[in-house]
């Protein structure tokens, strides 16, 4: 009897399926957090080209309305859902020079969505002189 104890105290049968949990869990975390950040990099450049396009028509007809320039950087944005953009447009004036403002919002919905309560915001602004 002690020598059967002995060899089952002895057994590695199960030595790579613990050594994989241990290891598998901070591998697979990993992964998503590398694809994760992929993600939101990718969503936040093509933010950041859509503003400029913004930009761009602003700056090529001054007299354009906001919603032409909504549109134009809605069609812009190639990924996720367009309804959930929030496209804010304003003017401001600094030492008499005057601006119109371009702001950019986008919620980032994680992989995995327990991760984070309140979720994250991509923004993206710009400030384009008129005159």
């Amino acid at each position: 009897m002690s020598v059967r104890r002995a060899r089952v105290w002895r057994s590695e049968s199960g030595a790579v399926a613990v050594e994989f949990a241990l290891v598998g869990l901070i591998a697979i975390t990993l992964m998503l957090a590398i694809l994760e950040f992929g993600r939101s990099f990718y969503m936040r450049n093509e933010m950041s080209y859509a503003a400029d396009v913004g930009a761009r028509t602003i700056l090529m007809n001054q007299a354009v309305t906001n919603i032409t320039v909504e549109e134009t950087i809605r069609g812009a944005i190639t990924f996720g859902m367009s309804e959930d953009l929030e496209v804010a447009l304003g003017a401001e004036s600094v030492d008499g020079v005057t601006f119109r403002t371009l702001l950019i919002r986008y919620p980032l919905s994680l992989f995995i969505p327990s991760l984070t309560a309140d979720g994250l915001m991509l923004t993206v602004s710009r400030r384009i002189p008129l005159g």
